[in-house]
């Protein structure tokens, strides 16, 4: 009968005791925790290589952990770590630390580390565009987008934007147009709809860009497609920026109708769109004023002109511009109507050398 009780006590006893294996992984959540605060507080204190080797005792501990909460905070480790290899301008060991992040992190169905893995990625876009490495700048560019373009998480969805923005300048900057095309019209069929401000001026940007793409392929009808879709679903826009963009749409399609022998979509809603903006409207009336330099002399059109803009300054105003299609429209012509269309585009030059 002793012996029996014994057994029911001692049973009654290990009953009561947390169990074994949630009692181990509650004490490796707590050294987890204690270690990353023992890493922050040299953070506190300014002790960066402490900070750094104290990151990594960390990370080289619980790096394969399976447990929730140790995965968040090895992954806050790594983010942390990166960011103070950053700070002593120690690239190497950075790119490192965040190519280790994403690695091990970027498929997690945790939205927090998610989120920090993204950040990695971008960082190393960051860093390939800080060296000019415009390769880098792509391949990192693509993971992102084949890795994040179906993400509900609205946070990635923002940085997703400006990455496909950013892929969409880089292939143009290769002259890899067809690649530029696929990446803004994933983009439009993706972000049309969005009525986020954010969204709305990279939307207006691709739609642009991929307008101009089709141009440097000679695809000269779908590129004024594209710019006449830009102008229809942005000119009631109230945003400055795009008010301001829209008019340089409108001058660069009509100069492109006029170079390529279409007739030119001068309208009063063309007109007022252009007005809208100091470039478009200075070009708007110019583009006018040359078209009809064909069928006679534009002189004292032009002299008014002039003096209409004689304070814009036109190469602030523009940057560059390329004259190489006025150019080659106005060689294309018949004298007398060549000289008169080179009398404009002469005033033109004018304005971008003085």
């Amino acid at each position: 009968m002793r012996m029996f009780l014994l057994f029911i006590l001692s049973a009654a006893f290990a009953l009561s005791l947390p169990n074994a294996d949630t009692f181990s992984e509650k004490m490796e959540v707590q050294n987890a925790q204690n270690m990353f605060q023992r890493a922050f507080s040299f953070y506190c204190s300014n002790e960066t290589g402490e900070m750094i080797d104290a990151y990594n005792e960390l990370i080289d501990k619980f790096e394969y952990s399976t447990n929730k909460e140790i995965r968040l905070i090895t992954a806050q480790a790594m983010s942390n770590l990166a960011l103070a290899y950053e700070s002593v301008n120690n690239t190497k060991a950075e790119q490192a630390v965040l190519e280790r992040l994403i690695s091990k992190f970027l498929n997690s169905n945790d939205s927090a580390i998610e989120l920090m893995a993204a950040k990695s990625l971008l960082r190393k876009g960051f860093i390939a565009a800080n060296a000019n490495d415009t390769k880098g700048e792509i391949e990192t560019g693509e993971r992102f987008v084949a890795i994040f373009e179906n993400t509900d998480n609205e946070d990635i969805q923002a940085a997703l934007a400006g990455v496909m923005t950013l892929l969409g300048y880089n292939y143009t900057r290769n002259g890899e147009y067809r690649k530029a095309i696929d990446i803004h019209n994933k983009f439009i069929d993706k972000f049309e709809n969005s009525h986020h401000e954010y969204m709305q001026n990279q939307l207006f940007i691709n739609i642009m860009w991929l307008g101009l793409n089709y141009v440097d392929l000679g695809e000269i009808k779908s590129g004024l497609t594209v710019y006449q879709k830009m102008i229809d679903k942005f000119k009631n826009s109230t945003n400055p920026d795009i008010i301001k963009g829209l008019g340089t749409v409108v001058a660069n399609k009509i100069e492109l109708e006029i170079c390529n022998d279409i007739k030119p979509s001068f309208s009063d809603e063309n007109r007022k769109i252009a007005g809208k903006s100091e470039y478009g409207a200075f070009m708007y009336e110019f583009l006018q004023i040359l078209y009809d330099a064909r069928n006679e002399s534009q002189s004292s059109k032009l002299k008014t002109f002039k003096e209409k803009y004689a304070n814009i300054d036109f190469k602030k105003l523009i940057g560059s511009f390329d004259f190489s299609d006025l150019d080659r429209w106005q060689n294309g012509l018949k004298s007398p109507a060549k000289e008169r269309v080179k009398e404009c585009v002469d005033i033109l030059k004018w304005f971008m050398e003085k």
